[in-house]
């Protein structure tokens, strides 16, 4: 569990710096990397008092599996088997063994070990532009990308939705061992102009895996938030 990360988050909402959905549209945060839909159920919890709805999404059959299991008692909830890209239509696959295991957390498929990205079952990708589109009626509020290495794919994706509903995102990087893929995703949230904020708290493997947590910089109200809670947070670090 990231505790920093998401005791930031839920400070933002409760501090209402998520963007309201625009006129007849309904709000949704997305749970891009959704493994067995728990972190899903607990946006649904936390952001129930805003009238948010979660779209979940995870690729591995298992996996997907637990989190429509999970989804079927709770309304807001919607789960869908797709993986994030940035060509709508396009087709994944990984070894079919890994449907045969235990759905968790660490059931996922990394771009970086070859392995996990080539077999006989295949999953559909989409983009966000695709599930933001003017027909589905919906606002992208906060995007939380835990995509192991898919993340700069799926923010080429999102270009139209980004400009448009200004969310607020999260993304993991390797700014050490994986340096390459993480200055492309700096250099597409700079390009978006987005404010990055790296939250110092380790995340899976390697090492040096970090949440960052992008804003809109026209949005004075949300810099506030980030800038006193990064803040406090220095203060309270041990010497």
């Amino acid at each position: 569990m990231e505790y920093k990360l998401w005791a930031l988050l839920l400070l933002i909402a409760d501090r209402g710096g998520l963007r309201k959905p625009r006129p007849g549209t309904r709000g949704f945060v997305l749970d891009a990397g959704a493994h067995d839909g728990a972190t899903a159920m607990m946006l649904v919890n936390a952001m129930r008092h805003l009238r948010l709805h979660v779209l979940a999404l995870e690729p591995l059959a298992v996996n997907a599996q637990a989190a429509l299991r999970r989804a079927q008692s709770e309304p807001d909830l919607y789960v869908h088997r797709l993986g994030l890209g940035d060509v709508d239509g396009a087709t994944g696959y990984y070894p079919a063994e890994y449907d045969a295991r235990r759905s968790t957390m660490h059931l996922q498929i990394a771009r970086w070990r070859n392995d996990d990205n080539a077999g006989n079952v295949s999953y559909p990708i989409t983009t966000i532009d695709a599930l933001f589109s003017e027909e589905w009626d919906r606002t992208l509020v906060l995007a939380h990308l835990d995509l192991e290495g898919h993340e700069a794919a799926a923010l080429r994706g999102a270009n139209a939705t980004l400009w448009r509903d200004r969310p607020v995102l999260t993304v993991e990087t390797f700014p050490a061992s994986m340096n390459k893929w993480h200055r492309e995703v700096m250099a597409l949230l700079e390009a978006l102009n987005y404010e990055v904020y790296t939250v110092e708290e380790k995340v899976g493997w390697p090492p040096d895996g970090r949440n960052h947590v992008g804003i809109p910089r026209e949005d004075r109200h949300l810099r506030y938030i980030l800038d006193s809670f990064f803040s406090f947070s220095l203060r309270r670090t041990p010497s």
